[in-house]
């Protein structure tokens, strides 16, 4: 056993290689034969969840490639892309770091030092001139291997400079100048390129990507044997409440590794109710960070309706990107989250999702949809005509225009005419579709008008509560309830306006 004087986990947080490094055998090779492979070699993105372990991943493959290289010329740069200001400073540390190690490696010819010190000298640097330097490592045999760490900050550092991405497209696969490209990210590919305002995601189809996940049930067995080796030995018990609270994630088990070795060497017990106080500190923040990049995909909301619920329009895509990210595990057919703490957080967000915006969005939608077959069947001149077909209609109708007047004056409306329907409430508009489903309701809610009677009670029921400040009274099951029904309605109406022809 361990005696060390000096905690092991000190370094929690940081990049971990060497003996720390813990497991990730299938994805170290997947990266060896990628980028270090002896024959061809190609272009790779890691992606997972914040402190997964991308870089510490990254930067063990290339130790180990270093280390066993026999015979290739391998030269590293690496960046982190939220350290710099521009596409042009980016660009600059590389080529200055590529030069680095070629000298260092007594790989640098006279023609590539001619061409670097002329990139370098310049004011600015274009992907042309750098374009140069690297077709020079490739006349010269020399594999560039160039990561870019933190590649999420691209929103930012390539917003004004989106030719970037057909810059990267084309350093990964042209063949005169070719480097190998390792990108390390948060968030999904595509989702970065959105958020910089370019939306095509076809610059990354030469990349593999490699999702990096929790620890596998191996790597789990193997942090727990190093963690006895430092002295800290957990019973069954406290190993599972480890578990719930931090899952497999890396990251947040070194952090508690640090803590349980500088409470155990202090005297102090490490019992289950110590584990819960340590861990539930530790996953807190992390969830929120884990949160914020979800949001920004957004699957923050695809993640709440597969482990919370109901679900609206969450497809087989979004559970396969999540269940890749690490944030959904399968556990004996049934999806969880990567912890049972992490579930109760997006629980947590559930309730705090602002339902009151989401109704009145619900309610615009059924209004317009409801008013346009209204027109269509009976005028512009509808509401009187209404009421006459159907007389018990006429008192929702009198009530909507007895509003409309009151606001009027109220407040001397006269330039524009507000809808009539906009003064109507869940079960009036319920009403007046039911006095004609096929025509009013069906168009936008399909067959099922008994089905629609109980959600129209349900929305009405939540409805006032919210409307007058007082969301404590709803329930959270009849909170979920209308949330679904609301988005029911709105995916309708989003699909609606597609094809719906124009009278």
């Amino acid at each position: 056993m361990d005696t060390a004087r000096f905690n092991p986990y000190a370094d929690f947080g940081s990049i971990i290689t060497g003996s720390r490094f813990i497991g990730r055998e299938r994805e170290l090779r997947t990266i060896e034969a990628r980028v270090f492979g002896t024959g061809g070699f190609g272009s790779i993105a890691v992606v997972g969840l914040p402190r997964i372990g991308k870089t510490s991943l990254v930067s063990e493959a290339i130790r180990r490639a270093r280390s066993d290289a026999t015979g290739q010329n391998i030269v590293v740069a690496r960046a982190d892309v939220g350290a710099f200001d521009s596409v042009d400073d980016l660009l600059r540390c590389f080529v200055e770091d590529l030069t680095g190690e070629m000298r260092s490696g007594k790989l640098c010819s006279e023609l590539t030092q001619k061409r670097v010190s002329e990139i370098l000298s310049k004011q600015g640097v274009d992907f042309g001139t750098v374009r140069s330097v690297f077709r020079s490592l490739r006349q010269a045999e020399i594999r560039p291997v160039c990561v870019l760490d933190e590649f999420d900050a691209g929103r930012r550092v390539f917003k004004d400079t989106p030719r970037f991405f057909h810059w990267l497209r084309e350093l990964c696969s042209n063949p005169e100048f070719k480097a190998a490209v390792v990108i390390v990210a948060k968030r999904r590919l595509q989702d970065i390129s959105r958020l910089t305002g370019y939306e095509s995601n076809y610059w990354a189809n030469v990349l593999m990507t490699l999702p990096l996940k929790p620890f596998s049930d191996e790597d789990m067995q193997k942090f727990f044997s190093e963690l006895e080796k430092t002295g800290i030995v957990l019973g069954e018990i406290e190993q599972k409440e480890v578990l719930s609270f931090v899952g497999c994630h890396p990251y947040l088990l070194d952090a508690f590794g640090y803590h349980a070795w500088d409470h155990d060497k202090q005297g102090g017990w490490i019992d289950i109710d110590w584990v819960r106080a340590t861990c539930g500190k530790l996953s807190q923040e992390y969830h929120q960070q884990v949160s914020e990049v979800l949001k920004d995909g957004p699957m923050l909301s695809k993640a709440i309706q597969v482990i919370v619920g109901p679900q609206w329009d969450v497809t087989e895509e979004d559970v396969a990107a999540l269940c890749e990210l690490g944030v959904l595990r399968d556990n004996n057919g049934r999806l969880r989250g990567f912890s049972r703490a992490f579930e109760d957080h997006l629980r947590i967000i559930g309730r705090s999702i602002d339902i009151w915006r989401l109704w009145r969005d619900t309610e615009r939608a059924l209004r317009d949809v409801l008013e346009h077959n209204l027109e269509r069947r009976f005028g512009r001149g509808w509401p009187n005509a209404l009421g006459k077909s159907r007389p018990k209609l006429k008192p929702i109708i009198e009530e909507c225009q007895k509003l409309r007047e009151a606001e009027r004056r109220k407040f001397s409306i006269h330039d524009t005419e507000p809808s009539l329907l906009s003064y109507s409430y869940p079960m009036d508009l319920y009403r007046i579709m039911s006095s004609d489903w096929t025509n009013l309701g069906e168009p936008l809610l399909g067959k099922d008008k008994q089905g629609w009677s109980t959600k129209f009670n349900i929305l009405s029921k939540v409805r006032n509560p919210l409307a007058h400040n007082r969301s404590e009274l709803v329930a959270d099951g009849e909170r979920k309830q209308a949330e679904g029904i609301c988005r029911e309605i709105l995916n309708r109406y989003c699909d609606h306006a597609k094809t719906e022809v124009p009278a």
